[in-house]
């Protein structure tokens, strides 16, 4: 038997380390109709180091948030030196956003910067003197106002980024805890919802090439970047091998497939999606291509294939090499088929992604990753919300409206969603929701201010039922006329 690798990976010029869509994507995490979709280790509050000669982001916070000193109004402004003031004003908030991320502020325009139609028209400005010194002191308050709400906004999203706590790889990685998920978020607006949850404070985005939005996801991160909201480096990127490329002669080109699409040249994770092998599909045939080997046959049926996972994570261990991905991993699997694979991997598996909330625990899974030190993801962590428009789950599963759920909610002085993601954050296991709201994007992130006592996470615990929402054995017969389990 070959030797266990255990030695860091490193990516050719990088230091050396340590050791899916629906019509309506608006958010999981709250008590909503059921048309609205949902939206290890030891955890690490670390953060970077500030640069020399320049402020740390606390110091900078603290620079922003300060308030001005007051001083006397002035007799007289004409309106072109009212626009002026307040363009200038907008201009400093962009600035101290920009110090916070490191990248210069020259020539971006932020949409939390005041505008120049704040300010009275010359026409309504050509009044008495009394008058003029009035709407001075009115168009400074604005000011004030305006200014005031940008940093306020600002400091929100920098404290996200700031107290995420995160999942400490074996290779020295870390993976933010609470992610964003891509699953059945709608293509037409992926681009823009990838945007704004880079500008809340996520830096971890889950993503998949059978998701279908990989491309819109791509143009998300290069506006953020563009706009100056993060470097490519703060990002966490995963993306998923499918079924299809499962042969070891297809993996590099599926994972360069994500890539191109991604518009990235590594990504920070690249998982085995199922432990499923699928009758190879060419690029240029379909896809993504789905379940289906050919969705246009009378009859359309999933056509497995005689690939060994073996074989597959062999080609995995290679991209890993290679510095296309710097770690990989596996999805749905389940205790027997991780032993498995741990029996003849080269490079262990850095995170295991799975179906858990609290209506599935997988407490004996967790326990045994965390064993092997692999990281534990969980995906639906909000439970049924994904599924009830895909006939998957009815709605008096939905987990948010859980009585014991709802009572901790309220005593807290929270949302269901938001304990439902601490409890999985406080086990010691990354989440990633999704939504398309913004305000639920803060309410996600929103969970490192708080923590729920043992009696609350044994009570959530207690609800455990086994009940998995995404299971082959399940939907493929009934909407791919194949019967394909995985669990037993």
């Amino acid at each position: 038997m070959d030797e266990v690798v255990d030695e860091p990976v490193v990516l050719p010029g990088q230091m050396q380390f340590q050791w899916a869509p629906d019509a309506d994507s608006s958010g999981e995490n709250r008590e909503r109709s059921q048309s609205e979709e949902d939206n290890l280790s030891k955890p690490s509050m670390k953060k970077k180091a500030a640069k020399p000669g320049r402020k740390s982001k606390t110091a900078a916070l603290v620079a922003v948030a300060a308030p001005a000193e007051k001083k006397t109004p002035p007799k007289k402004q004409s309106p072109a030196e009212q626009k002026q003031k307040l363009k200038s004003a907008g201009g400093k908030a962009t600035a101290a956003r920009k110090t916070h991320h490191g990248t210069s502020s020259e020539g971006v325009k932020t949409t939390d910067e005041p505008t120049a139609s704040d300010v009275t028209s010359e026409d309504s400005a050509v009044a008495s003197e009394p008058s003029v010194v009035c709407q001075e002191k009115t168009d400074q308050e604005n000011v004030s106002q305006d200014v005031s709400k940008s940093t306020s906004e600002i400091a929100s999203r920098q404290s996200y980024h700031e107290v995420m706590e995160t999942i400490d790889l074996k290779w020295g990685a870390r993976l933010p805890k609470v992610g964003f998920g891509f699953w059945k978020v709608e293509k037409d607006k992926t681009a823009e919802v990838c945007r704004t949850a880079i500008e809340v404070g996520y830096r971890h985005l889950d993503c998949a090439c059978d998701y279908g939005n990989e491309v819109e996801v791509g143009q998300g991160i290069a506006q953020a970047v563009s706009d100056g909201l993060c470097e490519r480096e703060d990002l966490w990127v995963t993306s998923k091998l499918w079924n299809t490329y499962h042969a070891p002669e297809h993996v590099q080109a599926a994972c360069e497939k994500s890539l191109a699409d991604l518009g990235l040249e590594y990504l920070d994770l690249y998982l085995i999606h199922f432990p499923i092998a699928q009758r190879f599909v060419p690029f240029e045939r379909n896809y993504p291509p789905g379940w289906f080997f050919d969705p246009n046959a009378t009859n359309p049926t999933i056509e497995e294939a005689r690939v060994p996972v073996s074989d597959t994570w062999q080609a995995m261990e290679e991209l890993a090499k290679s510095g296309l991905v710097r770690n990989i991993g596996i999805c749905n699997f389940g205790t027997s088929q991780l032993r498995d694979l741990l029996s003849y991997a080269k490079i262990r598996p850095s995170v295991l992604q799975v179906e858990t909330h609290p209506y599935l625990t997988q407490e004996k899974l967790k326990r045994y990753c965390d064993q092997q030190k692999i990281a534990y993801t969980a995906f639906s962590p909000l439970g049924a919300q994904s599924y009830f428009s895909l006939g998957m789950a009815d709605p008096t599963e939905a987990v948010l409206k859980n009585p014991i759920v709802k009572d901790i909610a309220a005593a807290l002085g929270r949302t269901a969603a938001q304990v439902l993601l601490r409890w999985g954050v406080q086990r010691g296991t990354a989440v990633i929701p999704k939504t398309s709201s913004r305000d639920r994007m803060d309410e996600n992130i929103n969970v490192f201010d708080f923590q729920l006592t043992d009696a609350q996470m044994n009570a959530i615990s207690s609800l455990d039922q086994g009940r998995r929402f995404n299971d082959p054995g399940d939907f493929g017969e009934a909407a791919f006329n194949t019967f394909l389990p995985i669990y037993e």
